[in-house]
């Protein structure tokens, strides 16, 4: 075989291999650097044509007090249940719409929260304000979700802000 006929097989199997990889989720992977990062990862479950997923896209993780808490305190994951791709998550490998199927979200949007340990610790169905979401996210970036509910915790925030 020629020499540029090789070099062009290897470019083609190199495309083809890092366009299948791209389209990877590995929230294993993720959970280890987020782990290694103090942080939790943030997914993201929406779905084409959904009216209250853009809302929640548009109003709430667009706003710039929002984007800045999840870049600081999250790794976001956007899981788009109607994107090509493949997620893996412990023993889970397959799309993401089938991912979202495993899990029961049935509804969307919908936020789920992992820790470092691959545990999901919390989630969220449906559209939340800017300002619901922001609790929600100090609620897991604190830790807090360990010691109580997030009604307990909304209660101590008010209690505070009061003093």
């Amino acid at each position: 075989m020629p020499k540029s006929l090789i070099q062009i097989s290897l470019f083609f199997f190199i495309i083809t291999f890092l366009s299948a990889t791209k389209n990877i989720i590995n929230l294993n992977n993720l959970s280890i650097q987020a782990k290694k990062e103090n942080k939790h990862l943030l997914v993201y479950f929406h779905k084409f044509g959904c009216g209250f997923c853009e809302k929640m896209q548009e109003r709430t993780l667009d706003d710039g007090d929002i984007e800045t808490i999840i870049d600081q305190k999250f790794i976001f994951v956007d899981l788009g249940i109607d994107d090509e791709g493949i997620v893996v998550f412990k023993e889970f490998k397959g799309t993401k719409h089938d991912f979202a199927k495993s899990l029961e979200i049935d509804f969307y949007p919908s936020v789920g929260f992992i820790d470092g340990n691959r545990s999901i610790v919390y989630g969220v169905v449906g559209y939340r304000d800017k300002k619901t979401f922001e609790v929600i996210l100090q609620y897991i970036y604190s830790g807090a979700y360990e010691k109580m509910d997030l009604e307990a915790f909304k209660t101590q925030l008010e209690f505070e802000n009061d003093e």
